[in-house]
């Protein structure tokens, strides 16, 4: 008993490791949270059934009630469970509860199975590689760094493998596997110890990849989307991640930036200077003098610490438990930081002022007023920028009369030539290709990157001051108020776009890329019989796919076809949910072969035995599960001989008398009753298809 509760607990340890990189890369922060539902079911696996299960039960609970946000009803968890099954069909992520669930069922699968097979080694190889190779994978593909825990399941799963050899051999001798592990458990010292020498090829994988690519080719470095500081060098394919970065409340649906940049490369963009000062107001300037502005509340909630405030329109002020915060302004790139890493915020709330232009205000025509310094930053173009550019900038505006109708025309361009939004075959400009004269003229596909940097030099070249803005869209919507909504921002809505500066106005924001409506972004006042209406004055397309939900890039709306630039047609149009059941029904079958197979065949010979042919197939039958078991019947050896052997295995009085009645009914004699076949029958075979 203590030795199977020894290997319990260290089986339970190995399966606990594939935890840490899950805590990391998601919003779950406690391990401890999820131990119940991970020990529970394997220390009670040697148990009888009905303990099993009822402890199985009582870990997931028990589990389910640590995640469970503090103060929330229990009975709440199934509601959460429906959504998140519902946003899996239709292709999203599951949230924390679904998320959790699908953890305690692995769980509760592994314990099973360790449950019908211990001892076994297939097993402990099984669990190990699993855990580790899991391990292995995020250390790879993802930020998580596995190079010091990865030890931990190494070294459990060589106790885990000697505590089994140990069960499978009770008397052999532990010189030999106590050796064996102490030379292991050596090794693995060593190498941890040991001096490393330093690669002298760096990332060599993306060299090679990059050797590769044609100039100005579609690039195989698939990127994860999501907000990045690094901005040099634009372009390449990127997937989506669905995890989230914060929840807001807030009055709309509005755009959350975080910072601009002013110098383009020809590449991407960089930061001309930075000069942060700290204040605990993040006042920028962005509109003139005479516009009016809405106070607005935003609360915030990060699923993990940043190193910026997200942030719409000017005049900022961050609060925390009520109490203003101090924090870094920057007036060169407008973006508002902490003072330093502990002072970062999970929790707080920002007031700013909304704007509200109206029509005259952005019709306006007065000659720019900025100083000389940020006229050379807000047009600045590099010296390679390719003549083509510049001439299609000039054609755009031509006919328009005002900077705000000629920075409309350049925001309407995209659409109005049949640009594509495309996350996967985007590509990265060669040595001397430039990123927007690429987009402009070859590829004529991308994302919000493309679309952005390249309105931003178009209205750059046509004499218009611009700037290129990164943040967030508004993300998933839930009403929870008549005039206030919570809004989930996900990696996913990580955007970009460009602010262009129209005397009077100021800074107003524009959205060019294709299939972003960009609501949220301002709010356009009429004056219409002494009532104010407010619209906004982003392009409403036909058949605009975005008009329920706002911001959402096309790639995450597949419900209908989406065409890629090769001409081929991508369809997300077989169902989710039969390829989830079916996979689930044949790992159960696989599961539970052997209860299957057992019912199937009491069922199958309840009525048979009553008949001398019945209970003769019944025999046989008998004979082969017990020949796949060892029991091998051969020449030479009486049937008797045989059922002596199984009894005695099985601890039964079964097969004895199912061979007796056998004997008998062949040699002519008297035979049992029918309902004691039955009976010696499903006694035999519960043991043979335990």
């Amino acid at each position: 008993m203590m030795r199977r509760l020894l290997w319990n607990a260290i089986a339970a340890a190995v399966l606990t490791c594939f935890m840490p990189p899950l805590l990391e890369l998601t919003t779950f922060e406690h391990l401890w949270s999820f131990l119940p539902m991970l020990f529970l079911p394997l220390l009670l696996s040697h148990l009888s059934r009905r303990y099993f299960l009822l402890g199985s039960l009582g870990g997931l609970l028990l589990s389910f009630y640590l995640i469970l946000t503090p103060g929330a009803a229990p009975w709440g968890i199934f509601t959460e469970i429906s959504s998140d099954v519902q946003s899996v069909i239709n292709g999203e992520l599951p949230g924390r509860p679904a998320f959790a669930l699908s953890i305690g069922l692995i769980s509760f699968l592994i314990a099973y199975l360790a449950r019908r097979t211990f001892p076994n080694r297939g097993f402990v190889f099984g669990l190990a590689f699993g855990v580790i190779g899991f391990i292995a994978y995020c250390d790879t593909w993802t930020d998580y760094s596995g190079e010091t825990f990865i030890l931990y399941p190494i070294i459990l799963s060589l106790l885990l493998l000697y505590a089994t050899e140990v069960n499978e051999r009770p008397r052999a001798s532990y010189v030999r596997p106590l050796s064996a592990l102490f030379i292991m458990g050596a090794v693995i010292v060593a190498a941890v110890q040991s001096p490393v020498i330093n690669a002298t090829w760096q990332d060599s994988w993306y060299d090679l990849t990059s050797g590769l690519e044609g100039e100005g080719e579609p690039s195989n470095a698939i990127q994860k989307v999501g907000y990045g500081n690094n901005d040099e060098q634009l372009g390449g394919p990127f997937q989506m991640d669905d995890r989230e970065v914060f929840q807001v409340e807030s009055e709309g649906n509005r755009y959350w930036r975080v910072e601009t940049k002013d110098i383009y490369t020809g590449k991407g963009w960089v930061l001309s200077e930075s000069n942060p000062e700290i204040d605990a107001r993040g006042f920028f300037s962005h509109f003139g003098k005479e516009v009016k502005t809405r106070n607005e509340t935003a609360t915030f909630e990060m699923a993990r610490e940043l190193p910026f405030v997200p942030y719409n329109g000017d005049n900022v002020r961050l609060t925390v438990d009520q109490q203003r915060q101090n924090v870094l302004v920057d007036p060169e790139n407008q973006k508002i930081s902490y003072l330093d890493d502990t002072n970062q915020q999970r929790n707080y709330q920002i007031e700013y002022a909304y704007p509200l232009f109206t029509e005259e205000q952005l019709q306006t025509d007065e000659p720019l007023d900025l100083s000389a310094d940020d006229t050379r930053r807000y047009l600045q173009l590099p010296d390679g920028l390719p003549q083509r550019v510049r001439d299609l900038a000039n054609q755009i505006v031509e006919g328009e009369e005002t900077p705000w109708d000629k920075a409309r025309a350049i925001e309407n361009y995209f659409e109005e030539e049949n640009f594509e939004y495309n996350t996967e075959e985007v590509a990265v400009p060669g040595e001397n290709q430039d990123y927007v004269d690429q987009f402009l003229f070859e590829t004529k596909l991308g994302y919000c990157d493309n679309f952005s940097t390249s309105a931003a030099v178009l209205l750059r070249a046509a004499g218009l001051p611009a700037r290129w803005v990164k943040g967030f869209t508004g993300g998933e919507s839930d009403v929870i108020g008549s005039a206030v909504t919570s809004y989930t921002v996900r990696n996913k809505n990580a955007h970009s776009w460009v602010e262009v500066y129209i005397e009077g106005p100021g800074w107003v924001p524009l959205e060019p890329t294709v299939s972003f409506d960009g609501a949220g972004q301002y709010t356009i006042d009429r004056e219409t019989n002494n009532e104010t209406e407010q619209t906004n004055p982003q392009r409403e397309t036909e058949n605009n796919t975005e008009t329920t939900t706002p911001n959402r890039p096309q790639e995450n709306l597949l419900d209908e076809e989406q065409t890629t630039s090769a001409g081929q047609t991508e369809q997300k149009s077989i169902p989710f949910w039969p390829i989830l059941m079916t996979a689930l029904a044949l790992l159960f079958l696989y599961l539970f072969r052997k209860p299957i197979i057992r019912t199937l065949a009491i069922l199958f010979f309840r009525r048979q035995i009553e008949r001398p042919e019945g209970f003769r197939r019944m025999y046989r039958y008998l004979l082969r599960r017990l020949d796949k078991k060892g029991f091998h019947y051969q020449d030479g050896r009486t049937l008797a001989e045989l059922a002596h052997e199984v009894d005695g295995y099985y601890e039964t009085y079964a097969m004895r008398p199912l061979t007796d009645a056998y004997e008998r009914m062949v040699y002519g004699g008297e035979s049992l009753s029918a309902e004691k076949k039955r009976e010696y029958f499903e006694n035999i075979i519960r043991h043979v298809e335990g």
